[in-house]
């Protein structure tokens, strides 16, 4: 990503007018963190697609492989992480957290059914792999989905969408 990009991302995200200052502070970190852990589990899955293409005989050769489709879920977990940790913290939290349960309960399904597929030693890191980012996905699109009304964005009332455009 460019780094006037990145930049014009970032102020976007921290302008938004619709926070006092006081809700502002109070959602800047669990923004960051939101992107930060979005990114890491993003490019995880990511790994895994890579994996599970390797195993059925697709590899990669060299960064055009990788700059592709498969670079969305890096993409998508680090601008759903944010837009979660900015309007829904408590949702983030439940997020992040049925997310590394999925991610366990895959890997460890992973590992006992990858060598039902595959043949040789590698089928068990292959099959947890495999299944650790599947169930991270899953886990984390689950927490996400399942809030309780008082977690909720604003109770029902969406998501605030605002763009301003500058008149001379």
């Amino acid at each position: 990503m460019r780094r006037s990009t990145f930049i014009a991302i970032t102020a976007l995200l921290l302008s938004h007018g619709g926070l006092s200052a006081q809700e502002d502070g109070g959602r800047v970190l669990p923004a960051l963190a939101g992107g930060v852990l979005g990114i890491a589990g993003g490019g995880y899955v990511a790994l895994s697609v890579i994996v599970a293409e390797s195993r059925a005989g697709r590899y990669v050769h060299d960064i055009e492989d990788i700059l592709g489709w498969r670079s969305l879920p890096v993409i998508a977990g680090g601008t759903l992480g944010t837009a979660l940790g900015v309007y829904s913290p408590e949702r983030l939290k439940k997020a992040v957290l049925f997310g590394f349960g999925g991610m366990a309960v895959g890997g460890a399904a992973g590992f006992v059914v990858g060598p039902m597929f595959w043949d040789g030693p590698e089928a068990k890191w292959a099959g947890t792999a495999i299944g650790a980012g599947a169930g991270l996905a899953i886990g984390y699109i689950l927490g996400a989905l399942t809030a309780s009304p008082d977690e909720d964005i604003g109770a029902g009332d969406g998501v605030p969408v605002a763009i301003r455009i500058p008149l001379p």
